[in-house]
């Protein structure tokens, strides 16, 4: 955390009901940029007058396009009224990027007040902006605890990459009631229905990588890509990510025979087989070597995701088996799960957590909802706000 983000602890909070119905906005604005804006957080803004009126909103849609304070002050008033503030999900930038400094604008266009959200993890960013527009005389405000936690959530992968250095890991996986991750019926291959099975690719679309062990691809041939509406919002397809220890993956599979549109990284051990990674990477597949082997691991876990951080990934969506989700937990590197418990039991041979490993318990103890044909979809999601330097005091 940088020394400027400390400085962020005298900027007073706001408990406005205004206000926080103005940021409430923000947060439903920054989501229209979920899939486009990755790497870069979601972002919303609203400028409004003092009695709530809204005169402009915006949101960014795409990496390398403009913030959201400039798509909402484009939008906004040639002279802006004295009693208007702007509300942004995120603290305004002060950096040069793909895109010039926020404030810049802010200033320019004689904005008196600005209430934010959250503020940024990112070092180059953080607490910088707010200082300059209170250095200049513009009154700023941070929004309330409440919403500060809901907007640090609303970009856990973001800070997390620069909180810790990896992106935020959400596991995904159906199982059904008995705690088995297969049905064993070749006729219902299928533990989640339709509308479960669905949903998964709006979680696709909100992440950079999706990560799978190569089990699973030997034994499905998965293509792991977004798909049916939410696809025709996907400006870059997620990194496809298999964790292949001794380079098994076949040529002839789905994921190497689609690697031209969407990206694929096979992650192995130091001694995987060279002539396997030469052939891989002939067939367009990105090979990544683990440095150094982790003791007892048949993946490289931690080290893996330092380097999906460094490669611009936020946010890792898990689908896997059980035998990498156990790695990935025993490892404590699962920040959120998505769960989706079927209605049917399957044969007790079949693969799947022990009934009373950690990660089965919360997907069958924790309050869920109906989704479907299934008994129940389970989400959690670890408060990224508890990381050391989320929040400045």
């Amino acid at each position: 955390m940088s020394p400027d983000s400390l400085g962020a602890a005298s900027i007073r909070r706001t408990d406005s009901e205004i206000d926080c119905a103005m940021l409430e906005r923000t947060l439903e604005l920054a989501e229209l940029g979920r899939p486009g804006a990755r790497p870069n957080p979601v972002v919303g803004a609203v400028l409004a007058l003092s009695d709530g009126t809204v005169l402009a909103t915006g949101h960014h849609p795409r990496r390398g396009e403009a913030h959201a304070e400039r798509f909402c002050l484009d939008d906004a008033p040639a002279v802006i009224p004295a009693d208007a503030t702007l509300y942004v999900s995120l603290e305004p930038c002060s950096h040069h990027g793909k895109q010039p400094p926020c404030t810049d604008l802010i200033i320019e266009r004689d904005v008196r007040r600005v209430v934010y959200a959250s503020g940024d993890a990112n070092p180059d960013t953080a607490g910088i902006g707010p200082a300059r527009l209170t250095s200049v005389g513009i009154e700023v405000r941070r929004g309330s605890r409440d919403i500060e936690r809901r907007a640090l959530q609303q970009n856990a992968g973001f800070h997390s990459v620069h909180l810790r250095g990896r992106p935020y890991v959400t596991a995904k996986w159906a199982m059904t009631p008995n705690g088995r991750f297969a049905t064993g019926d070749r006729n219902r291959p299928w533990i989640s229905g339709e509308e479960s099975r669905a949903f998964v690719h709006y979680l696709r679309a909100g992440s950079g990588a999706i990560a799978v062990g190569i089990g699973t691809v030997l034994a499905d041939d998965p293509l792991l890509t977004v798909r049916g509406p939410i696809a025709d919002r996907i400006f870059t397809p997620p990194l496809r990510v298999v964790y292949d220890r001794a380079l098994r993956l076949s040529l002839d599979s789905q994921l190497v025979r689609t690697s031209g549109e969407a990206p694929v990284l096979c992650c192995c051990l130091h001694d995987a087989p060279p002539l396997r990674e030469l052939a891989l990477r002939d067939a367009g597949v990105d090979v990544w070597r683990a440095p150094f082997p982790e003791p007892g691991a048949s993946c490289p876990p931690a080290a893996s995701l330092a380097m999906l951080a460094k490669r611009g990934v936020n946010d890792v969506l898990l689908e896997c088996g059980p035998t990498m989700l156990k790695i990935f937990h025993d490892a404590d590197l699962i920040d959120g799960i998505v769960a989706f418990v079927g209605s049917r039991d399957a044969p007790v041979d079949q693969p799947g957590l022990e009934f009373e490993h950690p990660l089965v318990r919360d997907a069958l103890d924790t309050p869920g909802i109906p989704s479907g044909d299934d008994q129940r979809h389970v989400t959690l999601r670890h408060p990224i706000w508890e990381l050391a330097g989320a929040i400045p005091d």
